[in-house]
């Protein structure tokens, strides 16, 4: 039973072990806004009362240039949206639907496409 359960680790080790390659590409910054602003309030109770407290939303956008195409993007949600400089390089992978940058951290943040123009 042992050698049958060893064998099962060692045959699935290079599945778990080895992680997809990301194929990563290079693009320019054109602009970056991260805005907040009021989404209403949420009817909250506390002891016996009713309060209402307020809603902040937060939004990054980036419009990025790379490999032809000029991308708006709008990052996911997030507690730390990732700030990047603009007029300069940055490095991203796509991951099905998302562009995935990384921070200084190397803490994944990604973005979904909200429009896609191809340049002149």
């Amino acid at each position: 039973m042992k050698v049958l359960a060893l064998g099962f680790l060692l045959l699935a080790a290079p599945l778990v072990a080895s992680p997809k390659p990301h194929n990563w590409q290079t693009g320019k910054v054109i602009s970056q806004e991260i805005n907040s602003y009021n989404a209403g309030a949420a009817a909250v109770p506390i002891g016996g009362s009713i309060v209402a407290v307020p809603i902040r939303r937060t939004s990054n956008q980036v419009v990025l240039e790379a490999n032809g195409y000029r991308f708006t993007l709008l990052e996911k949600p997030s507690k730390h949206y990732v700030v990047l400089a603009e007029n300069s390089n940055v490095q991203f992978y796509q991951d099905g639907q998302w562009f995935v940058f990384l921070d200084i951290n190397k803490k994944e943040h990604k973005f979904s496409l909200l429009h896609m123009e191809k340049l002149p």
